[in-house]
């Protein structure tokens, strides 16, 4: 009976030495993952004491019982690098794209901290993407030391051969800095390498804020984004945001038939848009009442105030 006891005993202080109940599972946006986050971070900055507990949970479930993109790895991560413990920052990162091997952020991650924590060689024998990477930092850490100046054109070169650098970092950022230390021969032979990238970033960054908006569902939010009006030739994607443009033309001029067409056009998409669910439902009618505000109330609508009733 004691010998039961005394496994009982054992039995209970072991699974409360592993903290709180609520622990992680493969969905990262699961409520158990949440709140699992929720308490390692509450107890990171609460002390010292607490601090180190929760690292240590942290650490584990991220060896043993990550999510499926790697973002308690990910956290474990973040956290080491503001502490400044830039050898086990790395080796999150890294343990992150083992999960997620694709995620840039994770990838440019594990770059800085390898170039904190003297890793680049280990980053550079990984794959072809760590070796670029490793290139890239040991070409800024050289023109950021007079001690490596000799390194500065060679890396440069060979990043510009093999197709890495871009006339938009040569224009500006750390590449152009680096660049601009070398000698006019230098920048030249560089310069006629370099090709146009690949990427507009302010166009990537509409669309991932087109995405995010939850009325990109019943309007096209594009050209709000890029704070300009569509050209001559140029329309709008969603069939709401275009009958509602045609509508503001024709009022302009005061062009009331035309005005009235666009109006039951727009009325009529409306329409079809609450059909397709219950956020455009309620998306729909927020578009349907602003509608009527600025017919009533603009004065760009003030021809045709009169279409607000057939709303």
């Amino acid at each position: 009976m004691m010998a039961v006891g005394r496994f009982l005993w054992l039995f209970v202080a072991f699974f409360s030495c592993m903290g709180p109940e609520r622990n992680p599972n493969k969905d990262p946006y699961s409520l158990e993952t949440l709140m699992f986050l929720e308490e390692v971070l509450l107890d990171v900055w609460e002390g010292e004491e607490s601090r180190e507990m929760a690292l240590s949970r942290l650490r584990y479930v991220c060896r043993n019982q990550d999510t499926d993109d790697g973002y308690l790895c990910y956290t474990w991560g973040l956290i080491e690098y503001k502490r400044g413990n830039y050898n086990e920052s790395y080796t999150a990162f890294k343990k992150a794209l083992e999960r997620n091997p694709g995620d840039s952020l994770y990838k440019n991650l594990l770059r800085l901290s390898a170039e904190r924590s003297n890793n680049l060689e280990d980053l550079a024998s990984r794959n072809e993407e760590g070796r670029v990477f490793s290139l890239f930092s040991e070409s800024i850490l050289a023109c950021r030391s007079e001690a490596k100046r000799d390194q500065r054109f060679p890396n440069l070169l060979l990043l510009s051969k093999e197709g890495h650098l871009t006339k938009d970092m040569l224009k500006r950022g750390v590449i152009s800095q680096c660049v601009s230390k070398l000698s006019e021969a230098e920048q030249l032979q560089i310069s006629s390498l370099v090709k146009e990238s690949k990427t507009n970033y302010s166009d990537r960054m509409v669309s991932d804020r087109v995405k995010a908006d939850p009325f990109s569902k019943v309007w096209d939010t594009s050209f709000y984004y890029k704070s300009s009006e569509p050209k001559d030739g140029v329309f709008f994607s969603n069939p709401i945001s275009e009958a509602w443009r045609k509508l503001r033309s024709a009022a302009k001029t005061g062009n009331e038939p035309e005005a009235r067409l666009a109006l039951r056009t727009f009325i009529s998409e409306i329409q079809l848009a609450k059909k397709k669910g219950r956020s455009e439902a309620s998306l729909a009618l927020a578009l349907e009442r602003s509608a009527k505000l600025l017919l009533e109330q603009d004065p760009v609508y003030s021809k045709v105030s009169f279409l607000s009733k057939e709303l």
